[in-house]
């Protein structure tokens, strides 16, 4: 069977399609972002995960696929120096030939169906692309420093501005110069300012403000309606530059990216701003999603027959799956789950001998940390929240159900013992409650009141980072509770192998490590359990180093709670003093057994008194 891939690598995440010569849809698969930018060599990695997981879905092998046509954000324009150093990278992980462009043009292909036009892509970035009678116009896709104009980078960096203004009396007053620091977990706007500065406020987390400037919009705030108007003002002047570019005022016009749903209302601004320049603009809606228009031009570079049967065959197909995202509204889809699929390696699992059976197994495990680095950009924002969260007096809280509710619980628990945390700070809620822990609790992960419940119980706020733990995305029980904890202004994040679940819906930042399908089909608690204890490990630990709880790679708020525990108590107050072991079991006696305060005992001298 011919088949084609469709990718498009965006920059938060990176979607897949395998489309055969009929125009049918056979899988999807996602990954993290694809912007090198950010994702630096994950972003190939990812490019190649997301290929991997929809040809596993449609058990469907590269050798059966024709050519690919990726779509990159970063990748610039073809020749550009980025856009080689991307093409010798991905040589090396994709064995089929393959087109690489930049992420534009596969949006542009799917927004007009492969036809001549303008689009206008808004996303983190914004860029606008223009292709008529064989000539090609880019405008704008400058970067956030000083273009993206209209982007969401572009209205949180404006509401900013704003916020600024309105501060110290040059500008109007608004809602926003309260809102957005509460919302990026700081105390003031010069707080933000030293964020920006040192590089822990991301382009993630900047894009993401902008469904903040949204909500306080739609609230009636004149500045953040202002904000959303310049926005659509300045893609729409965008579009009528490319058209102009082209010398061509009657090619139609259109728009995808997430600007466009920040509000119902942004598509409307868009085409209001566009027809006061152009009134006799010709403004469409989108067609077809951008994977499928990389679906669209890989199907033309193998010269099948593309008409409208085989078009309307790819957007009917391309429905059922997930990820059917126009700008203009995005249709809910079932996805069918990766972590369900077989394994095409253990078809033969009951006919193995014992060893070959954990050989298997074993090499199906070697590919869990790999996926999980691959995700290591998004664990790194859930860090830096749960470290903001956790200085203003919020928490980090798992939820979860079955074996991911007891991952959570085992990992809140490790805390005050290694990290000497107080008990509230990092709490495991379970689905069915403690007793679930150890028993399973028929109907709990389906009890949709319960995960409400546990958030209302624990008076969640705008501090708190609920952490929703579900390998298929579906958990009802973790999906009401991560949209009440939403509701109440808590950060919100999954940790999924399903990237286009139902659960992303609710989550502010999805960390989906792309495992594949279980030894035994559907066993979740193997490679997608032991990569969710390892997000959870990096999440845990890495805050806890950052919150001063460790000292060179040493635990200075050691719980000395045993024997064992207290021998490790004088070796770490040793090495930190510079003392020996037993001067350093004579400072922690003097100190109750904490090692903080025997070390800091130490050091002003006052070992001298018991010497």
């Amino acid at each position: 069977m011919a088949l084609v891939l469709g990718v498009d690598g965006g920059a938060t995440k990176t979607v897949a399609a395998v489309v055969d010569a009929r125009g049918s849809v056979l899988a999807v698969g996602t990954a993290g972002g694809a912007n090198p930018l950010t994702w630096r060599d994950v972003a190939f990695e990812n490019i190649r995960s997301a290929c991997d997981a929809a040809l596993t879905i449609a058990q469907a092998n590269w050798d059966e696929v024709a050519f690919a046509f990726i779509g990159m954000a970063g990748a610039d324009e073809p020749g550009s120096s980025p856009h080689l150093f991307a093409y010798t990278q991905l040589q090396q992980r994709l064995p089929i030939p393959f087109t690489l462009d930049n992420d534009g043009i596969v949006a542009h292909a799917g927004a007009l169906a492969g036809d001549d036009g303008v689009v206008v892509v808004a996303g983190t970035g914004a860029i606008t692309l223009g292709i008529a009678d064989g000539k090609r116009v880019r405008v704008d896709g400058m970067g956030h420093w000083f273009g993206d104009e209209g982007s969401s980078t572009w209205i949180a960096l404006q509401a900013l501005r704003a916020s600024a203004r309105a501060l110290d009396g040059r500008g109007a007053p608004t809602a926003l110069a309260t809102v957005l620091p509460n919302a990026l977990m700081v105390d003031t706007l010069r707080d933000i300012a030293t964020l920006l500065a040192h590089g822990d406020l991301t382009r993630f987390e900047l894009a993401w403000a902008a469904t903040v400037v949204a909500q306080v919009a739609e609230g009636g705030d004149q500045v953040a309606r202002q904000i959303l108007n310049d926005a659509a003002d300045r893609l729409a002047e965008s579009a009528f530059a490319a058209l102009r570019r082209l010398d061509r005022w009657d090619l139609p016009v259109s728009f995808t990216g997430g600007v466009f749903r920040l509000t119902p209302t942004m598509p409307h601004l868009f085409r209001t701003a566009l027809l006061r320049r152009l009134p006799d603009a010709r403004i469409v809606e989108p067609q077809l999603p951008p994977h499928l228009g990389a679906a669209l031009l890989a199907a033309k570079h193998c010269g099948w027959q593309v008409n409208a049967a085989w078009l309307h065959r790819l957007a009917e197909t391309g429905k059922q799956w997930g990820y059917f995202d126009l700008g203009a509204g995005l249709v809910e889809v079932l996805p069918r789950l990766l972590s369900e699929q077989r394994n095409p390696a253990s078809l033969f699992l009951d006919q193995l001998d014992v060893d070959a059976i954990l050989t298997l197994i074993n090499d199906e495990d070697h590919k869990i940390a790999p996926a999980v680095r691959q995700e290591i950009p998004a664990i790194a924002q859930a860090v830096r929240w749960a470290v903001r969260g956790l200085s203003r007096g919020g928490r980090l809280i798992y939820v979860g159900a079955g074996t991911s509710g007891r991952l959570g619980i085992m990992d809140a628990a490790e805390c005050p013992p290694t990290f000497g945390t107080p008990p509230d700070w990092v709490i495991g809620v379970i689905a069915g409650g403690p007793h679930a822990v150890f028993h399973p609790v028929e109907g709990a992960e389906d009890d949709v009141d319960a995960g409400r419940q546990e958030m209302q119980r624990l008076c969640v706020g705008e501090n708190d980072i609920v952490v929703g733990l579900s390998v298929s995305g579906r958990t009802p029980f973790v999906i009401a509770a991560m949209d009440e904890a939403k509701k109440r202004g808590a950060k919100t994040v999954a940790i999924t192998v399903n990237r286009d679940a139902p659960i992303a819906a609710v989550a502010d930042l999805v960390i989906a490590p792309v495992v594949g399908p279980e030894i035994v089909a559907g066993s979740t608690r193997m490679k997608a359990g032991t990569a969710q204890k390892l997000v959870l490990n990096m999440i845990s630990t890495a805050t806890m180093v950052k919150l001063g709880r460790v000292r060179s790679n040493l635990m200075i708020d050691l719980r000395t709670w045993s024997v064992k525990l207290r021998e490790r108590a004088k070796r770490i107050v040793a090495q930190l003093a510079g003392v020996s072991v037993s001067e350093a079991e004579r400072a922690l006696e003097a100190n109750n057994w904490e090692v903080r305060k025997a070390i800091a005992w130490l050091r002003t001298g006052k070992r001298c008194c018991v010497e």
